[in-house]
C-alpha cells in the first residue's frame, strides 16, 4: 500500500514539471526563468517583458510575490528609486521594458515558486532554487579600515565559476549598484580594483580608503540557469557568494613607539570623556579587532590588553619583544556612528647594549638601589613598575611612591632607590623611559631586577631561647576560628632549616603545630599582625644556620641565626659590671652589644692564635736544637740555657725600658735540675702599655718526648680585654 502510494506521488511531481515546462514554451515566448542562490547569500535578477514592441507604454503595479497575496515577496507602485520590504527590494528604473529584483541573506525556507510581473498585462514564473552544499558560498565578514588605509579582501567562490564574470556591488541604503565587472578595463589608479586569477576566488582592493567607502560590499558571480558560462541571449542573474561589512573609522592621533628586544614596552591609550565606558579594541596591522573586556587583564598571544572604564583608559603590555612584534598597532574604541583610534608605529630595536635581568637582595627596614638604562636620545621620564601575578608590570601606587626615589641620570644611566623595604616589596621590576603624548603614554623598559629579601640576623646565646619572626603577606593571613577560641591561619607557615619546599630542607615546626613534638621549640601565629614566631630555646651550637619562614611554596623568606658559645661569653671579674651598675637595655639595645662583643671577641681570638703559634714555632725550634746538641752533656746544656735565659731577660728588660718600642717578649725558663718535673720550662709573653692592645693568654705543654712535641694546646679567654702572660710547659723525664 506504502509503495503504491509513493508511486502516485512520484508521477504527480513529474505531471507537474512537465506542466511547468510547457507552459514555459508556450508561443515562442520566456515565460518562465531559473535563479539560483546559496544559504546565507544573496541574488539579484531583472524580471523582463519579452515583447519589447510594447516598450514604450508605461505600466504600474510591479511585483515579486510567492503567492496571491504576497505576503512573500514585494509589490510596488513607486518608480525611480529602491523600494524594501524586509530582506525583498525593487527597483523599477526609466527602462520600461524591466524592473530589479534583490533578495538578501537567502535561506532554506526562501526556495520554490514564485511569478514576478505587471498588475496589468504580463507575468512571469521564477524558480527560486537555495542551495546548501557550497561550503564558499553565503559567508558574511566584517573588516575594519583606517582613513588613508589600502585593503584587500579576497571572494571565494566554486571551481566551475573560474570563467564566468565576477562582480562587485555595493549596498549603502539606496540604491544597489555594481561598482565594479572583471571583464571591463581597469587602472591600478582607481578606487576599486577587481583581481580575476580564474580559479576559486577572486581580489577586490580599495584605495586610501575614506568615511565614505564605509557600508556592505558583496562579491558575486553572473550566471544563468545552468554551471558553464552563460550566452550572449541567456537570462542572467548574480549569486552574491560573499558578503563583506566595511567599517572606517577615524584617527585620533598617531605616535611612534621604540622598545627593543628581549625588553618590554607599555602603552596607555586615553580617550574622550563622553567614551570611557564604551567597548574598547586593539588591532595589530590588518589583523582583527581584539575587543578588550572592562577591568580585567586579558591575554591574546604576547599582548596583554586592560581596559580601566572609570578613567577611558587602554592598557597594552607586551614582554619579550622580538622583531615579529614590530608593526602598527591601532588602540580604538567603538562609537555608535564610528569608531576611533590612535595609530602605534612600534619599531623594535636591538637592546645589546642593556644588561640583561640581574639580582638584587635588600633587608627588610633598609634600602635598595636599582640601577636602570635609559636611552640618551630620547627625553624621557624616568619609571619603574613592578609586575604582578600575571607577569604585567603596572606602576607603583600613589601611596608607595614616597618611598621610591630616582637619582640624576648620567651617560644614559640612573638608579631607582626604594627605602624602607618590607615585605611587599619583594618581586620582580622593571625600570626604563617614559615618553608622553597626547592622549597617549608609552614606557619603553630596558632593565629588570628581581628583588629578593632576607631577615636581619637572629643571635642567641648558647642555653638560652631566641625568638625568630616571620613577617608574612596579608592575603595568607584569612582564617577560621576553633571552638576553643583559638583562630588558625588559612595558610600553613613553616620554619625550616634550609630552603623549604626542597629535598634538603628540614621542617623544623608548621604554624599549626604545637610544642608537644618538640617541647624546646613554639610557634604563634598572629593572623592581625600578619607575624609568625616561632620561639627556641636551650639553643645549642648545632642550632646555628640558615632557616627559611614559607607559605606554600610560593613564599621564602631567608632569616641567619648565629649562636654565641657559653666558653666564648666569659668576662673576668674586674671587667663584669653588677647588675646595679648596668643601665636597663632594650632587646635591639642588646642584640648591638651582643655584635659588638662578638666581633670584638672574633678579633681578640684571631690575635692570640696568631701570637700563640709564632711562640710554639719559636719554643719547639729551641728545645729541639738544645736537645740534639746536648743530650750527652745535662749540666753544660743547662748552663747554657741560664745563660741565655739570663741575655734574653737583660734584652727584654732593655727593650722594656724603651717607651717607643714595648713589643711582646717571651723567657724561657729550664729546670736546674733534670729530673725535677715539677719545675717547668716557661716562657712568659710580655704585653704593651696600654692594656686595650694587649692579648687573651696562652698556655703551651709540651714532652721530652720527640715524637710527643706536637702535643701542644692553646687556651684564651674571650672576657679578658688584654693578656696576661704566656707560659711552655716542658716536661723532663730520666733517661
Amino acid at each position: 500500500m506504502i509503495m503504491i502510494k509513493d508511486s502516485r506521488r512520484q508521477s504527480g511531481m513529474m505531471s507537474i514539471i512537465i506542466i511547468f515546462i510547457i507552459l514555459c514554451l508556450i508561443s515562442g515566448q520566456v515565460l518562465c526563468f531559473k535563479v539560483i542562490g546559496c544559504s546565507g547569500g544573496s541574488v539579484m535578477f531583472k524580471c523582463m517583458k519579452t515583447n519589447q514592441r510594447d516598450s514604450s507604454v508605461q505600466f504600474k503595479g510591479k511585483y515579486f510575490c510567492r503567492n496571491r497575496d504576497c505576503r512573500t515577496g514585494i509589490s510596488t507602485e513607486i518608480q525611480h528609486r529602491w523600494v524594501y520590504n524586509e530582506r525583498f527590494a525593487l527597483y523599477d528604473g526609466e527602462n520600461r521594458g524591466f524592473f530589479s529584483v534583490f533578495i538578501r541573506k537567502l535561506s532554506r525556507e526562501d526556495d520554490g515558486k514564485y511569478s514576478c510581473g505587471n498588475n496589468q498585462e504580463w507575468s512571469h514564473n521564477v524558480d527560486l532554487v537555495v542551495n546548501r552544499t557550497s561550503s564558499s558560498c553565503g559567508t558574511s565578514v566584517i573588516r575594519s579600515a583606517y582613513k588613508g588605509q589600502t585593503i584587500t579582501f579576497s571572494c571565494e567562490c566554486e571551481h566551475k565559476f573560474k570563467t564566468h564574470t565576477k562582480v562587485l556591488y555595493r549596498v549603502n541604503g539606496d540604491p544597489v549598484f555594481v561598482l565594479k565587472i572583471s571583464q571591463s578595463s581597469q587602472s591600478s589608479e582607481e578606487k576599486f580594483i577587481l583581481s580575476d586569477n580564474q580559479r576559486n576566488h577572486f581580489n577586490v582592493t580599495i584605495r586610501n580608503i575614506s568615511e565614505e567607502e564605509r557600508g556592505v560590499y558583496l562579491c558575486g558571480v553572473e550566471r544563468d540557469g545552468g554551471d558553464k558560462p552563460p550566452s550572449e541571449t541567456s537570462i542572467t542573474h548574480i549569486t552574491f557568494i560573499k558578503e563583506i561589512e566595511l567599517n572606517v573609522s577615524s584617527q585620533i592621533s598617531s605616535v611612534q613607539v621604540e622598545a627593543y628586544i628581549s625588553k618590554s614596552v607599555f602603552i596607555k591609550c586615553k580617550f574622550p570623556e563622553e567614551f570611557k565606558e564604551n567597548q574598547k579594541f586593539i588591532q595589530k596591522d590588518s589583523s582583527q579587532e581584539i575587543s578588550v573586556e572592562q577591568n580585567q587583564w586579558i591575554r591574546h598571544d604576547k599582548v596583554n590588553m586592560y581596559d580601566n572604564s572609570s578613567s577611558g583608559v587602554l592598557k597594552v603590555f607586551i614582554s619579550d619583544l622580538t622583531e615579529a612584534d614590530e608593526g602598527t598597532y591601532r588602540c580604538g574604541v567603538k562609537t555608535a556612528d564610528d569608531h576611533l583610534f590612535m595609530k602605534i608605529t612600534l619599531k623594535i630595536s636591538q637592546g645589546d647594549h642593556f644588561p640583561e635581568s640581574s639580582g638584587s637582595a635588600a633587608v627588610i627596614g633598609e634600602s635598595v638601589k636599582l640601577s636602570c638604562n635609559s636611552p640618551e636620545k630620547q627625553q624621557s621620564i624616568k619609571h619603574i613598575c613592578k609586575e604582578n601575578e600575571q607577569k604585567i608590570c603596572q606602576s607603583i601606587s600613589s601611596s608607595e611612591k614616597q618611598r621610591f626615589e630616582f637619582s640624576d641620570s648620567t651617560a644614559g644611566v640612573f638608579t631607582a632607590s626604594i627605602s624602607n623595604v618590607s615585605l611587599r616589596d619583594a618581586g620582580v621590576y622593571w625600570c626604563g623611559a617614559e615618553t608622553r603624548h597626547q592622549r597617549l603614554t608609552s614606557v619603553s623598559l630596558t632593565n629588570k631586577h628581581q628583588l629578593t629579601l632576607t631577615m636581619p640576623p637572629v643571635i642567641g646565646r648558647e642555653g638560652d631561647s631566641v625568638q625568630i619572626k616571620c613577617p608574612y603577606d596579608e592575603k595568607h593571613s584569612t582564617g577560621m576560628c576553633l571552638r576553643r577560641g583559638t583562630c588558625l591561619s588559612k595558610e600553613v607557615k613553616y620554619l625550616c632549616k634550609g630552603k623549604c619546599f626542597t629535598k634538603d630542607a628540614q621542617i623544623i615546626i608548621r604554624s599549626d603545630e604545637d610544642h608537644v613534638k618538640n617541647p624546646k621549640i613554639s610557634v604563634k601565629d598572629d593572623t592581625e599582625l600578619n607575624l609568625f614566631t616561632v620561639t627556641m630555646t636551650e639553643l645549642r651550637a648545632e642550632d646555628a644556620g640558615k632557616y627559611w619562614c614559607a607559605v606554600k611554596d610560593v613564599f621564602n623568606l631567608p632569616i641567619e641565626l648565629m649562636i654565641i658559645r657559653k666558653n666564648e661569653m666569659t668576662t673576668s671579674d674586674t671587667k663584669r659590671q653588677t647588675p646595679q651598675d648596668k643601665p636597663e637595655m632594650t632587646s635591639s639595645d642588646t642584640e648591638k652589644e651582643t655584635v659588638q662583643e662578638t666581633e670584638k671577641t672574633g678579633f681578640f681570638v684571631i690575635v692570640v692564635v696568631a701570637v700563640g703559634l709564632i711562640l710554639l714555632v719559636l719554643v719547639v725550634a729551641l728545645i729541639l736544637f738544645k736537645l740534639k746538641h746536648n743530650k750527652h752533656d745535662i749540666i753544660s746544656s743547662r748552663d747554657r740555657r741560664q745563660t741565655g735565659d739570663h741575655e734574653m731577660t737583660q734584652e727584654d728588660a732593655r727593650r722594656h725600658s724603651d717607651p717607643e718600642s714595648n713589643p711582646l717578649y717571651s723567657t724561657v725558663q729550664s729546670p736546674t735540675i733534670s729530673s725535677d718535673s715539677q719545675n717547668p720550662l716557661y716562657s712568659t709573653v710580655q704585653s704593651p702599655t696600654i692594656p686595650s692592645d694587649g692579648l687573651l693568654y696562652a698556655a703551651v705543654s709540651f714532652q721530652n718526648h720527640e715524637e710527643s712535641l706536637s702535643e701542644a694546646s692553646v687556651r684564651f679567654s674571650k672576657e679578658e680585654t688584654h693578656c696576661e702572660y704566656a707560659s711552655v710547659s716542658h716536661n723532663i723525664s730520666p733517661n
